[in-house]
């Protein structure tokens, strides 16, 4: 009897791996109310950040969120993800899947009082190392800025002040060197 006891369990675990791995992320229900919050937020940066770079950078950040998540074929919860991209079942959508490619969204927009760099907290850390963007105005500091990370909602945008979040951001030590800079 124990062995079918355990056939059963192992059967109910695969039924909610099953479910949980074919749900899809919700995107926002209003995408312009979360791009107009956004954009309010980068405007705080800084008296000196220009209302059409904020307006930009906020629409194509969260825009970009919700095509990779569905590119991705993001199961919540992230972690949950995580082995699923690990294990083969998934391409991708590990957190440095999402820097990348926010990253390279980023790099195409021509701001003139914004800046954008890649971060990671705890560097080396094969299970506990983390990788996202940060936006910030021009004439401040990373450290100053709102990091956006969507990785953490299973693909729905997320941001917070660095200085806010829980996590010990740094620079990215290739930052700056985005022909080098790839998600491994």
């Amino acid at each position: 009897m124990p062995k079918l006891k355990q056939l059963r369990l192992l059967g109910y675990l695969l039924i909610v791996i099953v479910i949980t791995a074919c749900s899809h992320v919700p995107t926002p229900e209003n995408i312009d109310s979360e791009v107009e919050d956004f954009t309010q937020a980068i405007n705080a940066l800084s008296a000196e950040v220009l209302v059409t770079d904020a307006s930009q950078t906020s629409r194509v950040l969260i825009s970009t969120a919700i095509v990779l998540a569905d590119e991705y074929d993001m199961a919540s919860p992230a972690l949950y993800h995580n082995m699923l991209v690990n294990t083969g079942f998934r391409q991708r959508g590990l957190c440095c899947h999402w820097a990348e490619d926010l990253h390279t969204k980023l790099r195409e927009l021509h701001t003139s009082s914004l800046k954008f760099d890649w971060l990671v907290a705890r560097l080396g850390s094969q299970l506990r190392e983390h990788n996202t963007v940060v936006i910030y105005a021009a004439e401040s500091n990373w450290s100053e800025g709102i990091v956006f990370d969507p990785w953490r909602k299973a693909g729905v945008p997320y941001w917070i002040k660095v200085a806010d979040d829980d996590y010990a951001w740094q620079p990215h030590p290739l930052s700056g060197q985005w022909n080098v800079l790839r998600c491994k």
